[in-house]
């Protein structure tokens, strides 16, 4: 007789388990309220709003030589994925409702297939290969369930949303998973602390949710924000003060200006930032700097800033809407020598965190937008790193086919000299680069 893998038996149970607890929460807060024997006598059933989108992406990835790709192979990569979303808001009272978005994901192709291969050759830069699931092992709660994995393929599903609102006279309470957004910059947000974009994330509909407790209040001429957004350390599975993000952002208006003011103790540092807005003529700015005061020295270094500029305007030419925008970043954690910045845990704890995205100091970013014709829009997107001169150029047209169905091509393509951020640099104690890959990519979105 075989004795089954006590760990894969236990990771079965986990996947199980997790898969059992979303459908009946699913189940409790969507099915239920519309149950025949649901509403008592007397009583109405609770009014919900449904909305979400299906998804079916390709692409095209293009490795580089000295890349991690070498190992494995510089074939092109075909890849594809299809991206059910539920959003479902439930108003239970006058006072209370409740937001849930399910998200069901299943995909693959040859990126998966070298990533897989990667982690075996190189378990510590890949533990999680390529195209992977999206990771709750820092979340408090683990929301993700993976259903089936191959080589080359993977389908899970998981809970983005999840949380109820309470909004009594004196402010505003939610609880749960959801997604909160500080700061104002377009491509790079310091002051955002939670899950900030990647400056390559070119759809922006939703940011992934965090497990937190978001407080709004109301303060005279002033709105005050506190947060509490809990943590797990991913090695010890173990939640605590050392691994939450606790703060507090006031929002005021001085003069004619827009202010916002916070305070932070992420992890373990202690993060303050001042923000701003405000119009220049025609055109709109804005600015925010961070302070960074590390439990641990980096470098050298107890404490950093770091900051960003941006001004945007839309106008007309030849007959047609444009929209632009320009802004400066600066990352005081960088020194321009990146292969030594990846032994700092400093860094290398904020890329994992999927907290900080760039390597250099001083960047520039730009965004210009045409619409061609009233369903077609081009952007064109650059990222330069101002040290070593390197960047990347996201191109991009978006076609509304109708009312809710949604044509992307889009493409990111690198540049840049051997020894540079997106040339690609050596990764510390191996013969590879970190030389991204350039990609085609192309999506169509189903809204409903």
């Amino acid at each position: 007789m075989t004795i089954p893998n006590k760990k894969k038996c236990t990771q079965r149970i986990h996947i199980a388990t997790k898969s059992l607890v979303m459908v009946c929460f699913l189940f409790l807060f969507w099915i239920t309220p519309v149950f025949p024997g649901y509403a008592q006598k007397g009583t109405s059933l609770p009014e919900m709003q449904w909305d979400g989108h299906l998804k079916l992406y390709g692409r095209v990835l293009f490795p580089k030589s000295h890349s991690a790709y070498q190992s494995v192979g510089l074939s092109p990569n075909y890849d594809g994925y299809e991206e059910l979303r539920l959003n479902n808001k439930t108003f239970l009272g006058d006072e209370l409702y409740m937001e849930v978005n399910y998200e069901a994901l299943a995909g693959g192709g040859d990126t998966r297939s070298d990533g897989e291969k990667l982690k075996a050759l190189y378990p510590a830069l890949f533990p999680d290969g390529l195209f992977a699931p999206v990771r709750d092992d820092r979340r408090l709660f683990d929301l993700t369930a993976t259903l089936n994995q191959t080589d080359n393929s993977v389908i899970y599903h998981r809970l983005d949303r999840a949380f109820l609102c309470f909004s009594p006279s004196w402010g505003q309470v939610r609880i749960g998973r959801q997604a909160v957004t500080w700061g104002h910059g377009f491509t790079f947000n310091p002051m955002d602390l939670f899950n900030p974009f990647s400056p390559t994330d070119l759809e922006r509909d939703y940011k992934t949710g965090d497990d937190l407790i978001l407080v709004q209040i109301p303060v005279k001429d002033a709105d005050m924000d506190l947060i509490y957004a809990a943590h797990r350390d991913p090695d010890t599975d173990q939640a605590g003060i050392d691994q939450a993000s606790l703060g507090v952002k006031l929002h005021t208006r001085l003069g004619q200006l827009d202010t916002d003011v916070m305070a932070a103790r992420h992890y373990r540092d202690i993060v303050t930032g001042i923000g701003a807005t405000g119009n220049l003529k025609e055109a709109a700015f804005r600015l925010d700097l961070t302070g960074t005061f590390l439990d641990q020295k980096s470098r050298g270094r107890s404490f950093y800033i770091s900051g960003m500029a941006n001004l945007d305007y839309s106008w007309i030419w030849l007959d047609k809407n444009w929209y632009g925008y320009v802004e400066l970043y600066y990352n005081g954690l960088a020194d321009n020598d990146y292969s030594r910045e990846l032994q700092d845990p400093a860094v290398s704890e904020r890329l994992d965190r999927g907290e900080l995205f760039a390597m250099g100091r001083w960047y520039a970013a730009a965004n210009v937008n045409l619409e061609i014709h009233p369903l077609v829009n081009a952007y064109l997107s650059p990222v330069i790193n101002l040290h070593d001169g390197s960047g990347m150029l996201l191109p991009r047209i978006v076609y509304d086919l109708s009312d809710n169905i949604r044509i992307t091509l889009t493409a990111m393509l690198n540049w840049g000299s051997s020894g540079t951020e997106y040339g690609g640099y050596s990764i510390p104690d191996t013969d590879l680069t970190t030389a991204s890959a350039d990609t085609v990519s192309a999506w169509l979105t189903w809204y409903f």
